[in-house]
């Protein structure tokens, strides 16, 4: 076979382009430590490291979020520990006020704490978190939530929306609860059903226990415990239009039982007094700690105001405990999403492993094996450009 001078020369060049790219490859790749520096090294392996960036950012920015709804957790458990501090507060009040040895000056005094302690509680139903957003006004975050009127009925002004955040692929986490769920929606009297005295009682007969001895008898209607006469009574459903019991005897502080219920009833009632009894309904905090004020400034002058007195403030202890129970199940709902942020932090970190170990697998370089890839081919360019430098010299024309 003949061989040109053209060709012999564009056969060795080709050889040394193809050594030097080579050897420029290995270079690039020592010196980026990435196998795949562009998609034409590796098209599969190309895709496939992309999408694994992808997820790897998605995972950090899960991460990210974790952080931010753990911050925004651990600051509404504070403010529930506050809220806490300020109804046991108030509850001790109530039980000093409650001792009627005291004088209306002194209830007033007591009283005047009291609304300090509403105004504390507004204060903390109105926190911002550390972005000036309001944490319990739903997803109304620039709203101010709760608001007092010339009255001192505070209204709530945020929504029912609970914003989430996402911390993995598949998991959402509440970043806080709304200001109805967390410091209106509370149930009065003993969170089934609430007595209150009839407007028009006149004798000194009060309530001292509400409980539920059978949940399956129990249904939820209004009742009236009637006094026909001071040493009998009787008890109608309401709702149903029927006398439960009639003719019924007084006992001082026995429990009156029917529906479910038992009720006790001590003091003097007088013929005509009435105890009414209804399902529970919602109270807020704001509401039950001002009706303590109320009654403590009210105070009493009579032996059936002092019933009433006492009664009130009894159905506030009540109330107060009521709202101390829901204070405690939130604390535990948002230990227990702290408790989930912390286990999808372990996984999003076991995860960005895993993925960047694929990604490492697929893009990153041996750089063992490249460096001595190098080595083989700069020997190889080497021996090329000197079998070129003793070849060139081989015309025919250099012959003759």
């Amino acid at each position: 076979m003949r061989v040109t001078t053209n060709q012999l020369y564009a056969q060795s060049l080709n050889r040394m382009f193809e050594l030097q790219g080579r050897t420029v490859d290995l270079q690039q790749q020592i010196a980026s430590g990435k196998r795949v520096t562009q998609p034409g090294d590796d098209p599969v392996a190309a895709t496939t490291v992309l999408q694994l960036k992808e997820r790897l950012q998605a995972t950090e920015q899960f991460d990210r979020n974790a952080v931010i709804v753990e911050q925004r957790l651990t600051h509404v458990d504070d403010v529930f520990n506050g809220v806490s501090n300020v109804l046991q507060r108030t509850r001790e009040l109530l039980i000093q006020g409650r001792s009627e040895a005291l004088g209306p000056g002194e209830r007033r005094a007591i009283a005047a704490e009291v609304r300090e302690q509403l105004d504390v509680l507004i204060d903390l139903g109105n926190s911002r978190n550390a972005s000036g957003e309001y944490i319990f006004a739903g997803a109304a975050v620039t709203t101010r939530p709760f608001t007092r009127d010339t009255l001192g009925s505070v209204s709530y002004n945020g929504d029912q929306t609970v914003r989430r955040i996402q911390v993995s692929e598949t998991r959402q986490v509440e970043e806080s609860f709304t200001g109805e769920d967390a410091l209106v929606a509370i149930r009065s009297g003993n969170g089934t059903f609430a007595t209150r005295l009839g407007a028009g009682n006149t004798g000194t007969g009060q309530v001292s226990d509400n409980v539920v001895i059978d949940a399956a008898a129990y249904q939820a209607h209004d009742y009236t415990i009637r006094f026909t006469a001071p040493d009998t009574y009787e008890v109608v459903d309401d709702t149903a239009g029927a006398t439960l019991l009639s003719g019924q005897p007084y006992t001082d502080g026995a429990a009156i039982n029917f529906g479910g219920m038992a009720i006790t009833v001590f003091g003097a009632p007088e013929a005509g007094d009435e105890f009414l009894v209804a399902p529970s309904a919602n109270q807020s905090m704001f509401a039950t700690v001002r009706d303590i004020a109320v009654a403590l400034e009210t105070g009493f002058e009579t032996p059936a105001g002092q019933a009433r007195f006492g009664f009130d403030l009894d159905r506030s202890i009540e109330n107060l405990d009521q709202a101390m129970e829901k204070v405690a199940e939130l604390r535990a709902t948002t230990g227990a999403r702290l408790n989930t942020i912390d286990a999808q932090r372990e996984a999003n970190e076991d995860a960005s492993l895993n993925l960047e170990t694929l990604r490492s697998n697929l893009e990153d370089v041996d750089l063992t094996a490249a460096i001595s890839d190098l080595a083989r081919e700069t020997t190889a360019l080497e021996a090329a450009q000197a079998a070129f430098v003793r070849v060139q010299d081989l015309s025919l024309f250099n012959f003759l």
